[in-house]
């Protein structure tokens, strides 16, 4: 099971292997996995963050070659946190690869 425990968005970058960044919008959500404790409960585990990733200005869609090189990349959320991320669809759909640093 999980639960939605937080959501980001804002404006943010994302940066790429070569240090070259791209203005983003970005919506991060954040769940926090459980599993069942044996007496009727809950335990959390492992935390989870996916979301979306779209270019500020211009096509939504990534260059198609980002499906050969999809991350990790560093998306910078507004307030400065950073996240790595793996691109997993040419449309921005991006997957968390641990926490925020």
């Amino acid at each position: 099971m999980e639960k939605l425990i937080q959501t980001y968005s804002g404006e943010g970058k994302l940066i790429f292997a070569d240090n070259e960044a791209a203005a983003v919008n970005y919506s991060i959500a954040e769940f926090q996995n459980f599993v069942p404790d044996g007496m009727g409960g809950q335990l959390p585990t492992t935390q989870d963050r996916r979301g979306r990733v779209s270019h500020a200005e211009g096509h939504p869609d990534w260059h198609p070659i980002m499906s050969l090189h999809p991350g990790p990349l560093t998306l910078v959320l507004s307030d400065g946190r950073k996240l790595k991320v793996i691109l997993t669809t040419s449309q921005g759909s991006v997957q968390g690869t641990g926490d925020f640093f």
